[in-house]
C-alpha cells in the first residue's frame, strides 16, 4: 500500500508540473512569432518585439514571462528567418527557450500568401528546490531535496500562416518533442521510483480581420484558440480600435482561468510601437491577486523597398 501511495503522489505531482507551462500573452495577435514560426517574414517586414508579462501580482512565485523575437524575409521575400528567446518563471522553476525559425511563403493571389514554418532549438528547465518552503506535508516526494536540477531538451515547433490584405489565419503546434521539465525520485527500503515530467504539445488556431472604416479608423477583431493536454481548452477573443494607425485601444476576453484584458498602444516614432495591457482576473485566483500586467515594445520597418515605416505598418495589422 505504501508503494502504491508513493507512486500516486509522484504521478499527481508530475501532472501538476506539466500543466503549469506556457504563460499566455494578452497581446497575442502582435506576438505570434512566439507560437507560430510561419509568421516569420509574413508581412515583408523586419519585425522585432520585446515583451514583459507578470500574472497575478501579489501572489508569491506567480508566473512571469520575458520574450524577445526578431524575424525578416530574405531578398526574394519567399524565405524568412527568425529568432525567439523566452524566459518563463513560476515558483521555483525557470524555463528558457531559444529557437531559430525558418519559413517559406507561397503566393496564393495578388494580395495573399501561405507560409510554412518550423522552429528548432533548446528547451532549458531549471528547478531550484531550495526555494520551496515546506510548512506541512513533509511526505511530499520533493521534500528535503534542496537541490538545483537542470535539464536540457531539443524543442521543435511547426506552423502554417495564411495572409490576405485584410485577413490572417494561423495554425501551429508547439513543443512537438515534449521537452523534459523535471524528475522526481522516491525511494523506500526496496524500491526507487523515478518519474519525469514533460511539457505537453500545444496547438493554436489564430485569426483576425481588419475593417477599414475610413482613412483614420480601423477595427481589428481577433481570436485565439489553444489546446494543451492536462489543461482546459481556452478561447480568447477581442477587438482593437485603431486611430490613424498610431493609437490603439483594445479589449479581450479569455476563458479557462477567465480574464478580461484592456490594452492601450501608441506609435512613439515611425515604426516603434509601445503598448500596455492589464488583465482583470476572475475565477478561483481573484481573491488572492491584484491583476496581471504586460508591456510590449515592437519595431517594424520595410527593409527591401523604399516604403516608409508607417505605410508598411498599415499592412501589418496586429
Amino acid at each position: 500500500m505504501k508503494r502504491i501511495s508513493t507512486l500516486l503522489t509522484v504521478l499527481i505531482l508530475a501532472a501538476t508540473v506539466k500543466s503549469q507551462t506556457a504563460t499566455p500573452f494578452a497581446q497575442y495577435a502582435g506576438n505570434q512569432m512566439i507560437f507560430n514560426p510561419a509568421f516569420a517574414g509574413a508581412h515583408d517586414l523586419l519585425s522585432t518585439n520585446l515583451s514583459f508579462r507578470r500574472l497575478w501580482t501579489g501572489v508569491p512565485g506567480s508566473p512571469g514571462l520575458i520574450s524577445f523575437n526578431a524575424h525578416a524575409p530574405f531578398i526574394d521575400q519567399r524565405n524568412s528567418l527568425g529568432f525567439v528567446f523566452q524566459r518563463e518563471t513560476f515558483g521555483p522553476q525557470i524555463i528558457n527557450l531559444v529557437n531559430v525559425a525558418y519559413s517559406y511563403r507561397l503566393s496564393t493571389g495578388a494580395e495573399s500568401s501561405l507560409s510554412f514554418g518550423t522552429q528548432i532549438g533548446l528547451f532549458n528547465s531549471i528547478t531550484d528546490w531550495g526555494l520551496v518552503t515546506y510548512v506541512r506535508h513533509r511526505e511530499d516526494p520533493a521534500y528535503g531535496r534542496g537541490q538545483r536540477l537542470v535539464t536540457n531538451s531539443f524543442d521543435v515547433n511547426a506552423g502554417l500562416y495564411f495572409r490576405a490584405r485584410s485577413f490572417y489565419l494561423g495554425l501551429s503546434a508547439r513543443h512537438l518533442t515534449t521537452p523534459r521539465l523535471d524528475e522526481i525520485t522516491v525511494r523506500d527500503a526496496n524500491t526507487a521510483i523515478t518519474v519525469y515530467s514533460h511539457t505537453p504539445r500545444q496547438f493554436f488556431l489564430i485569426g483576425g480581420y481588419n475593417f477599414r472604416l475610413n482613412d483614420n479608423f480601423d477595427l481589428r477583431p481577433r481570436f485565439l484558440m489553444r489546446h494543451k493536454s492536462g489543461a482546459p481548452f481556452t478561447i480568447s477573443g477581442g477587438m482593437d480600435a485603431v486611430y490613424n494607425n498610431r493609437f490603439t485601444f483594445g479589449a479581450n476576453v479569455m476563458s479557462g482561468l477567465p480574464a478580461v484584458t484592456l490594452s492601450v498602444g501608441i506609435e512613439v516614432i515611425e515604426g516603434l510601437h509601445l503598448s500596455y495591457a492589464f488583465d482583470m482576473n476572475f475565477g478561483i485566483v481573484r481573491p488572492f491577486q491584484r491583476g496581471s500586467h504586460e508591456i510590449s515594445i515592437s519595431y517594424f520597418t520595410h527593409i527591401w523597398t523604399n516604403m516608409s515605416g508607417r505605410r508598411a505598418l498599415r499592412h501589418h495589422f496586429r
